[in-house]
């Protein structure tokens, strides 16, 4: 009987040894506007990367606000492998800091989110100064649908637990086998 025990302590350690490490969720490696940069005039899109591949989430991907609490209008967010882009429209920008809030779906099925803040330093020339015009321009409506080259998320069992089931099978057919022996 001590050696059974002494095996499956055994067994048990080396499935832990070999065990694979929780891979740890996506995150913003870097964005276009970057995290507290000063800018002349407002972006026309938006760029972020992320240290994994993502997809965008149910519900807005990415949100913008400028100091005055206005929200931009965004669209055509798309996600490809590690990145995610959106069109703005910076017509409501004013002078100051702006918030972009990020939503995006790690690889593992997560959600992830953050925010970060960017500076718009506006010029006379700049179009929130310009004389209005009288045209109207519609945006795309944002689909939150991924492209057909997303990835689908696994969703498996971490493959240590299968290593541990095969073991504990193991160790009880061997003992199946020794005990009819006896």
């Amino acid at each position: 009987m001590r050696r059974f025990f002494s095996a499956l302590v055994l067994a048990l350690f080396a499935a832990t040894a070999i065990a694979v490490p929780a891979q740890a969720h996506a995150e913003l490696k870097s964005s276009n506007p970057a995290s507290g940069a000063t800018i002349d005039a407002p972006p026309k899109k938006v760029e972020l990367t992320f240290s994994d591949v993502v997809s965008l989430p149910d519900g807005d991907a990415i949100t913008i606000s400028g100091p005055d609490g206005a929200k931009w209008p965004v669209s055509q967010a798309h996600a490809v492998d590690k990145t995610i882009t959106a069109v703005v429209d910076g017509a409501p920008a004013h002078a100051g800091a702006h918030t972009v809030a990020w939503r995006a779906q790690a690889d593992d099925g997560d959600v992830i989110s953050g925010t970060f803040t960017f500076t718009v330093a506006l010029t006379a020339t700049s179009s929130s100064t310009a004389a209005p015009t009288s045209s109207v321009t519609m945006s795309a409506p944002v689909t939150n649908a991924p492209p057909s080259t997303t990835p689908a998320s696994s969703g498996g069992v971490p493959a240590w637990v299968w290593i541990v089931v095969v073991l504990v099978v193991l160790v009880g057919a061997v003992l199946l086998v020794r005990r009819r022996k006896a």
